[in-house]
């Protein structure tokens, strides 16, 4: 009984830390942006260094129940400070995704608050690919408006996807360019295509990593923070991936053959 109790006390505890007033969000904000600083100090990679950020958010069907009860709201509000340290406008760029994908634009203070309850109102819910919008991010970031800056792309998904095929060629296609995927498995299921994914063979470089989290809702800013820094800082001082930044837009036209788009 205790512990439906607190289980109880937990999730009322959760469901008001994600139901905010915007003056709150707004604070959140700036304090998340300093977290982001802090770890940042620690890590000589990221030191002064310019990136796109962002933010591929899973809208397949199983993912109702956290776009209703706020869990993505906080999701696009906990990643938004890493733009706000990296991207030059301090910008997060936003996709959704289901079979297809929606490109959403830049995320700022501006239009932050509220967006994730737009989305759900606003787009259906599908299936779970993930070829098409990652496709996608590739043409808007090489083929349509190339940079010599690094590429940061955090990629939130509840599940495992049916298009695994197309998947490992565009992870494998896309290592010869300077985006780094960060896959985050958020709920209960296994990942087990992420857990391969991540270790894949046959890239130009390892341009992909991946970690679970059962509930996102109970793990701090800090260890968030710390996770989605594993390997990032790494993959950025690759002398293979400082050399890719250096000529980015040479692109071969890989992603446009294979989809179409």
């Amino acid at each position: 009984m205790k512990f439906k109790t607190k289980k109880r006390e937990r999730i009322l505890k959760n469901m008001v830390e994600l139901n905010l007033s915007k003056e709150q969000s707004l604070i959140n904000l700036d304090l998340r942006k300093k977290e982001v600083e802090n770890i940042v100090m620690g890590i000589p990679q990221l030191s002064n260094i310019t990136s796109r950020v962002a933010l591929v958010l899973d809208f397949s069907g199983s993912m109702r129940n956290l776009y209703k009860n706020g869990t993505v709201q906080s999701v696009i509000e906990r990643i938004m400070p890493i733009a706000m340290q990296f991207d030059d406008n301090q910008e997060l760029d936003l996709w959704i995704f289901e079979n297809g994908f929606t490109r959403l634009g830049g995320v700022t203070k501006e239009n932050f608050y509220g967006l994730a309850n737009n989305i759900f109102n606003q787009y259906s819910m599908g299936g779970t690919e993930y070829a098409p919008v990652m496709n996608d991010v590739y043409k808007k970031y090489i083929k349509e408006n190339p940079a010599n800056i690094a590429n940061y792309v955090i990629f939130i998904t509840d599940g495992d996807n049916s298009d695994r095929g197309n998947t490992n060629k565009i992870i494998t296609e896309a290592s010869k360019y300077p985006i780094f995927w960060q896959f985050v498995g958020i709920g209960d299921d296994s990942f087990s295509y992420l857990q391969k994914l991540d270790d894949m063979d046959g890239r130009y470089v390892d341009n992909a990593d991946f970690f679970p989290i059962y509930d996102i809702n109970n793990i701090t800013d800090n260890e968030l923070y710390t996770k989605l820094f594993d390997e990032y800082p790494g993959w950025l001082s690759n002398p293979k991936v400082q050399e890719m930044i250096a000529s980015q837009g040479k692109s071969k036209g890989f992603f446009g053959g294979l989809f179409g788009r």
